[in-house]
């Protein structure tokens, strides 16, 4: 007589529960495939956003005291980057300068605001605001963090606004609400490289710079945003909530209704004023 081999009842109990553990370890890799995907994914797009915004910033600073009277960039005469109303040509009537601007929804310390002038070459065409420009023109270029109207209460972004005048004609165009450089930023800060009477180079704040002497000229600028990420990460990352800019430490309040969590990244660029006499770096 044949005898029927098979599964006890404890056999197959004990073989469904490893397979319900296979199961399970497979489907919680899985997600945290995903999660990580969404992650890595969220960070290249800071990243790709970070670059493109703030290498168009280099771009047109670089322009800064282009065929301008004076081929130094100094506190208080005619320049290129703009600390006093002494730095515009006679008649620009402008009382817009380099400063201290306004703190974000996630940041309470306060952005720079930066302002340049040039006056543009036959290969410019366009100022920052995409307004054409002539090379009679002197283009003066306000770079600052506001408010972004089609974004939520908290988010900022990264604006230029754009006005020109003749010499002996004044400023217009200047001080609108400007062109949407780069969305998702939380600070832009600003430093001004510079060398002084004995040669010896350091770098200064713009209040800084404004308060010295004309002995003193400016060769270099330094800029830095704080990006964050358009869109939230998942709820099990870990946010960062101190960031580092120039050596200084900046301290993220995220407000109480804000409940996604971000991913920051610190983006700096130095630029070398080579219409002022700049050196290479």
């Amino acid at each position: 007589m044949n005898k029927q081999h098979g599964f006890t009842l404890i056999e197959l109990m004990v073989s469904l529960v490893l397979g319900l553990i296979i199961v399970g370890a497979a489907f919680q890799m899985l997600i945290s495939g995903q999660r990580s995907l969404a992650f890595q994914e969220s960070l290249q797009g800071l990243q790709d956003n970070a670059n493109i915004g703030i290498n168009y910033v280099v771009d047109d600073i670089k322009l800064t005291n282009l065929n301008l009277p004076f081929s130094e960039i100094k506190p208080a005469q005619v320049s290129g980057l703009i600390v006093n109303t002494s730095n515009y040509i006679s008649g620009a009537g402008s009382t817009t300068v380099s400063g201290e601007g306004s703190g974000s929804g996630f940041i309470t310390a306060k952005s720079d605001v930066l302002v340049i002038q040039y006056k543009p070459d036959q290969t410019k065409e366009y100022d920052c605001e995409g307004n054409s420009i002539g090379a009679d023109d002197v283009i003066v270029q306000r770079y600052f963090i506001r408010k972004d109207d089609n974004g939520s209460a908290n988010d900022y972004v990264l604006a230029c606004d754009a006005g020109k005048y003749k010499e002996g004609t004044a400023l217009t165009g200047l001080n609108g609400t400007g062109q949407i450089i780069m969305k998702g930023v939380d600070l832009f800060k600003v430093r001004v490289g510079v060398r002084d009477s004995a040669n010896n180079m350091s770098y200064k704040t713009l209040a800084e710079f404004k308060a010295l002497s004309n002995t003193s000229k400016a060769v270099s600028l330094q800029i830095g945003i704080l990006a964050r990420s358009l869109n939230g990460v998942t709820d099990n990352s870990v946010e960062k909530l101190e960031q580092n800019i120039f050596g200084s430490k900046y301290s993220i309040t995220k407000p109480t209704a804000e409940k996604k969590k971000y991913v920051w990244i610190p983006v700096e660029r130095t630029i070398a004023l080579r219409n002022g006499l700049g050196e290479e770096l």
